[in-house]
């Protein structure tokens, strides 16, 4: 007999993280701390609040089941930091993201993307639903490492997920694993190396199984190769990131015309010179945001050393890129 898509989900979520309250106060407050800020509104003010919720962070994934027993409507905003799936186990909820609407029941799931307003309209009483959590720069750094060259814009999903796809059982069959075996004391979750196979499965899974305005580069497969004038400039780029280097001087050092340079970065590489470069420099910028520590250094002196003398411009590069403002990444508010 061929299992349901909800059956996969039925194993319990690891319950190093459980909650049950009639609380409403307190079970916003966990979601929040769990998932993202958000806010909860009870649709059914005459009915007991019950709550339930069972949850594990593994790295950049956070698995959790969540039932309500009375209806409500959740309202999260934009996520910034994460791409979010929700697969329902028993009932169902209206979701919104975006302009996009989802009734997620039965062989419907739910996939958020970040930058859209995403909200629960009606969580049905009673209702139960998989929620997976999925670092935002994780899930986009592995779509620019298959696809061979940067982002040009975020991932959009397509909202709704057909569970009954090969691909998208397949996918659940790789969150049942993960489930199960950070249940299991020393199962393959406890290895480091083994755990890191299995979420970029998750991820990779996620990119294949569910439709996204990179599906049809990814799956045709295209990866043209760069010429080595083009590997050379990003190369001279990558060896010394704080030299401020103009067109000029990497078409010079290259051995290529300025506008054969920037034709084939266009080409190869999904962007300009420039923004590959300042691209580089934020993310050495953000490296150096994850390792200070805030009484000893500021926003300011780093982004003056990887040559962003504007504050304001190199904050909303930095929120671009990485979905937090660069204040909250040396205060430790990790996405």
């Amino acid at each position: 007999m061929q299992q349901s898509p909800s059956a996969l989900v039925h194993a319990p979520v690891p319950a190093r993280n459980v909650l049950q309250t009639c609380d409403p106060d307190r079970a916003r407050a966990e979601l929040r701390r769990t998932y993202y800020p958000l806010s909860l509104r009870r649709l059914d003010t005459g009915a007991p609040f019950q709550f339930t919720m069972s949850t594990h962070s593994a790295g950049p994934l956070t698995l959790g089941q969540v039932r309500f027993g009375s209806s409500v409507e959740l309202d999260a905003g934009e996520l910034e930091v994460a791409y979010h799936v929700s697969v329902p186990v028993s009932g169902g909820t209206l979701m919104r993201c975006g302009d996009q609407r989802v009734y997620a029941a039965g062989s419907t799931g739910a996939v958020f993307t970040p930058t859209g307003h995403a909200a629960v309209e009606r969580w049905m009483p009673g209702s139960v639903q998989l929620n997976l959590k999925i670092d935002r720069k994780v899930l986009e750094n592995e779509l620019a490492e298959r696809l061979g060259r940067p982002l040009m814009t975020p991932v959009r999903f397509a909202m709704a997920m057909d569970l009954t796809t090969s691909a998208a059982r397949g996918w659940l069959d790789a969150v049942h694993i993960l489930a199960r075996e950070l249940h299991q004391p020393g199962g393959l979750a406890a290895s480091s190396l083994l755990a890191a196979e299995i979420h970029r499965v998750i991820v990779t899974g996620l990119l294949l199984a569910q439709p996204h305005n990179y599906s049809g580069e990814l799956h045709s497969g295209a990866r043209p190769h760069r010429p080595k004038t083009i590997s050379k400039a990003i190369d001279l780029i990558e060896a010394d990131t704080e030299r401020a280097w103009t067109v000029v001087e990497l078409a010079r050092s290259c051995e290529v015309s300025v506008r054969g340079l920037e034709e084939g970065f266009r080409r190869y590489v999904g962007v300009s010179p420039h923004a590959y470069q300042r691209d580089r420099r934020l993310d050495r910028a953000h490296a150096d945001l994850l390792a200070a520590h805030p009484g000893r250094s500021s926003v300011a002196v780093i982004a003056r050393k990887w040559g962003f003398p504007h504050p304001g411009r190199f904050a909303s590069a930095y929120r671009r890129r990485f979905g937090v403002a660069p204040s909250a990444t040396l205060r430790g508010l990790r996405p």
